[in-house]
């Protein structure tokens, strides 16, 4: 029995972005509340609001008014957005690069507040600082093997913390004080403040790209190794940790959900 999970439904038209452009490549995209911003390959940031609206027959379609959109200066794509809404800021990675740009009118802030040396970042939804004005940053640093936390502030940054990792880190997703982690081979938790790590299970990086993210408190779900439309259930303990493996799901490849606790 085939389930439809979703539907496609067209937001924004080709020709809102390219204009008179013979080429552009969407990078990245990020969405808060009805703000949608697009990163481009050629280093510009589109800024559109989006309009839903519903017809008499219940189909949903999208009206989308182009705000303005911003070069950032570099030859670079624009690599990630991430959008800190309590802070009127969109974190923007680009050229390795983390800058705070304001999120309406797209202009770096005055302090040219930025993170250096990033190859990607993540955003902690369950922060621990306990500071509604800030947002806690984790960093894959161009650093070999190292792991950064940053507060960021509304014109500032603020670096708490750096981390070692067994191998290269190639992704990552954040809660809490929990990291999970794809290395080079496997997928890793570690709890930062404390610094031990559970080992969860391996994979071919040469593969497949790996998959971290984080859907819930405490909770990640994880791109596993093959093995078509198998479930499992398994424990793995330790002294401070229980992760409990809730389910597999069959998209071409197992996908795992992760939930760790303190133990």
């Amino acid at each position: 029995m085939s389930v439809k999970a979703f539907k496609l439904v067209s937001a924004v038209e080709r020709e809102m972005l390219m204009g008179d452009k013979n080429y552009i490549n969407i990078e990245c995209i990020e969405c808060c509340g009805k703000n949608l911003y697009i990163g481009t390959n050629d280093c510009f940031i589109y800024h559109f609001l989006l309009d839903e609206k519903i017809s008499t027959a219940g189909k949903i379609t999208f009206a989308a008014t182009k705000q303005l959109h911003k070069y950032l200066g570099l030859k670079k794509p624009v690599n990630e957005l991430k959008a800190a809404s309590a802070l009127t800021r969109l974190l923007v990675l680009c050229d390795n690069t983390i800058t705070l740009v304001n999120m309406m009118n797209l202009e770096p802030v005055p302090t040219g507040a930025r993170i250096k040396g990033a190859v990607t970042f993540a955003l902690n939804e369950n922060p621990v600082s306990g500071d509604p004005f800030c947002v806690e940053v984790c960093i894959i640093s161009v650093k070999r093997r190292t792991i950064q936390m940053f507060m960021v502030f509304e014109d500032r940054v603020q670096i708490v913390k750096e981390v070692f990792t067994p191998e290269q880190p190639c992704a990552v997703a954040v809660d809490g004080y929990y990291l999970c982690l794809a290395l080079t081979t496997q997928y890793i938790i570690l709890n930062y403040n404390t610094g031990v790590s559970q080992d969860l299970f391996p994979y071919c990086s040469d593969e497949k790209r790996p998959i971290v993210k984080r859907i819930g408190r405490q909770e990640f779900l994880l791109a596993g190794p093959g093995g078509l439309g198998e479930t499992k259930d398994c424990n793995f303990f330790c002294n401070f940790f229980n992760f409990s493996l809730l389910f597999s799901l069959n998209l071409g490849s197992k996908a795992y959900l992760i939930k760790c606790c303190a133990q």
